[in-house]
């Protein structure tokens, strides 16, 4: 009977070294097996409960963090810093594309809103993303 107990919160520990949210369910599926040892005292009983928990849990918990799971882009421009810094244009190159200065040095970039004129010289804009080594940019 304590075994499942004792089970369940070795599990417990070992999740919170590897940081898995499955051994979570896994842990709270033994210690449910162990509240069905102490009800029902059958070892069969128990073995299902806890085999039944597990699975639904497992695929709950599945599902839920895949609707929660961003794309590796969206991963990427939420912990990128330059994402939101201000950049100096210093020349038009053709098309949306200008010659930015940022963190004292000279990017290309390009504009996400070009307009049909040509941005002036010294006008401001905002990094908005990056494609390889070339500024995505709003033009203000």
């Amino acid at each position: 009977m304590m075994l499942w107990f004792i089970a369940a919160a070795l599990i417990l520990i070992l999740e919170l070294f590897i940081g898995t949210i499955y051994l979570l369910v896994v842990s709270a599926a033994l210690f449910g097996a162990g509240i069905a040892a102490l009800l029902f005292n059958s070892l069969s009983i128990s073995i299902l409960v806890a085999a039944i928990l597990s699975a639904v849990g497992i695929w709950w918990t599945h599902g839920w963090i895949k609707r929660r799971r961003h794309s590796d882009n969206e991963e990427s421009a939420r912990n990128d810093l330059d994402i939101g810094q201000t950049v100096k244009i210093t020349r038009h190159l053709h098309g949306a594309n200008y010659e930015v200065h940022y963190r004292g040095t000279l990017w290309q970039a390009q504009a996400q809103n070009a307009a049909s004129s040509d941005a002036p010289v010294s006008q401001t804009a905002v990094i908005v993303g990056k494609n390889g080594n070339t500024l995505l940019i709003q033009l203000h």
